[in-house]
C-alpha cells in the first residue's frame, strides 16, 4: 500500500478543488435564477469545508 499521508494530502487537494468548483457553480446558478441547483451546489461546497476540517485533523 502506498503512503497513507500522501494519499490523504491528495484527497485534501481534491476536496478543495471540488469545493471551489461547487461554490462557483452555485453562484452562477443563483445568477441564472436556478435556485435548486444553486442551493445544491452551495450545500456541496459546505460539505467539502466540513470534510476538509475533518481530514486536516488526521494529517
Amino acid at each position: 500500500m502506498k503512503d497513507p499521508k500522501k494519499l490523504m494530502r491528495r484527497m485534501i487537494i481534491l476536496c478543495i478543488f471540488i469545493g471551489i468548483a461547487a461554490f462557483a457553480v452555485g453562484i452562477m446558478a443563483f445568477a441564472l435564477k436556478e435556485y435548486i441547483i444553486g442551493t445544491a451546489m452551495i450545500l456541496v461546497a459546505a460539505l467539502q469545508i466540513y470534510n476538509y476540517k475533518k481530514w486536516k485533523r488526521v494529517v
